[in-house]
């Protein structure tokens, strides 16, 4: 009778951790695919960060003319925008630089963020991030990055824009 009760136990409690891990197959995925820092100054020496909005091309996410783009079409479009915020919005709440702005003039002392989309599709988006210095254009930091599983595009640049802040938190220290 006591072995009984341990094997129906031990049923019911792998059912629970299967059904538990189940619920988690939703959430998105993310693959860091590359990231290079290749200053020659310490990172700490910039005092602000600019971020400018990443370039998407519109044939990643439509073949439409501007006229016939569906609402879903739209709202892609609107993906760069809502990226830069995002990471403006973490990057300011690590409290690293004394300003974060977006799309604004460049300064001697300021890295500038900018970036591109290599894909935008329903289970993945792809990008890369390039860091650069303000004073002389060269390239300070590189990131490459997918996220995978995507199911709902604005959650997914969410995660997308607190992995860059994350990766521009990280090399502060490189």
């Amino acid at each position: 009778m006591l072995i009984c009760f341990y094997r129906r136990l031990l049923f019911w409690c792998a059912l629970s951790l299967i059904l538990f891990l189940t619920g988690c197959a939703g959430t998105a995925t993310t693959m860091m695919d590359e990231e290079v820092v290749t200053n020659q100054k310490p990172m700490a020496t910039y005092k602000s960060l600019i971020i400018d909005d990443f370039e998407l091309k519109k044939e990643l996410y439509t073949d439409a003319s501007d006229l016939r783009m569906n609402e879903r079409e739209r709202r892609y479009s609107q993906i760069p925008k809502v990226l830069a915020e995002n990471i403006e919005r973490y990057v300011k709440a690590h409290n690293i630089y004394q300003s974060v702005s977006r799309n604004t003039q460049k300064t001697t002392s300021a890295l500038v963020l900018k970036g591109r989309f290599t894909r935008v599709g329903r289970f993945r988006i792809s990008v890369v991030a390039i860091l650069y210095d303000g004073d002389n254009g060269h390239e300070v930091a590189y990131l490459r990055q997918t996220l995978w599983d995507v199911i709902d595009t604005t959650e997914g640049v969410s995660l997308l824009g607190r992995d860059i802040a994350d990766f521009i938190d990280r090399i502060q220290y490189k």
